[in-house]
């Protein structure tokens, strides 16, 4: 592993080992759900940091940041690649090496092992958490739709004054039927929003800057007898 990187988890590690709670839970994500902004920052033990690692919907990743340690300052400016192995975990690559990231809502666990890093002479996993960076309250702002498929089609469109639509049709064993309803939305928090109209919400969450996932009833929009949820991942126009 190159040096910057491997003094990096290094530093990650000697915060875990400062602080409780190291050790992460166990939920089922999607692949896309890594996509996004992950930071962590702190001071342990004389040893500062600022770290921020970007994950894009194309499999390439970016770790920045700085270290500080005894007067010495690492700038860290590391392209990596990620891949989704299964349940909630993913590996982290660089090179030959690699590191295995878990997810966990707005948490992301790095395991590592001092003895297997060469850092330190004993063999025990240790768990380090970053978390998700907010997205900015306007990132939904434009057009977003899914390809055709057997079951639905969807357009998502949400304006700069907080106004939109969502149209589209579904497709079952009901027949097809198409809906166009406009909406309000707004910001709620970290990657999540929400468009609202009457008393029916459709919650969204944005990963990175190209992916928007919504759950949507189809009856709601007004395609009769669909009352069952659909859940879809859109991309920007």
């Amino acid at each position: 592993m190159n040096v910057k990187l491997l003094v990096t988890v290094s530093v990650l590690l000697l915060a875990c080992l400062s602080s409780a709670g190291c050790i992460g839970t166990t939920t089922e994500t999607d692949p896309y759900e890594l996509i996004g902004t992950w930071v962590d920052s702190g001071n342990v033990f004389g040893v500062s940091y600022d770290l921020t690692l970007v994950c894009n919907d194309d499999g390439s990743a970016l770790l920045t940041g700085f270290i500080n340690y005894n007067d010495k300052r690492y700038d860290l400016d590391e392209n990596l690649e990620w891949e989704y192995v299964e349940g909630n975990t993913y590996l982290g690559k660089s090179g030959t090496d690699s590191l295995t990231l878990r997810l966990n809502g707005d948490t992301l666990t790095i395991t590592v092992n001092p003895k297997k890093m060469g850092i330190a002479n004993y063999d025990i996993d240790f768990d380090i958490n970053l978390k998700r960076s907010a997205t900015s309250p306007n990132a939904i702002i434009g057009s977003w739709t899914v390809n055709k498929t057997d079951a639905y089609e969807l357009k998502m469109v949400y304006k700069a004054d907080g106004t939109g639509f969502i149209s589209g049709q579904v497709y079952s064993n009901l027949g097809s039927a198409q809906f166009n309803q406009s909406v309000t939305w707004n910001y709620v928090s970290s990657n999540t929003y929400q468009a609202k109209y009457g008393s029916s919400t459709v919650p969204l969450k944005l990963y990175g800057d190209r992916l928007l996932f919504a759950t949507i009833v189809p009856s709601t929009l007004g395609a009769v007898g669909h009352d069952n949820p659909i859940s879809i991942l859109t991309t920007k126009n």
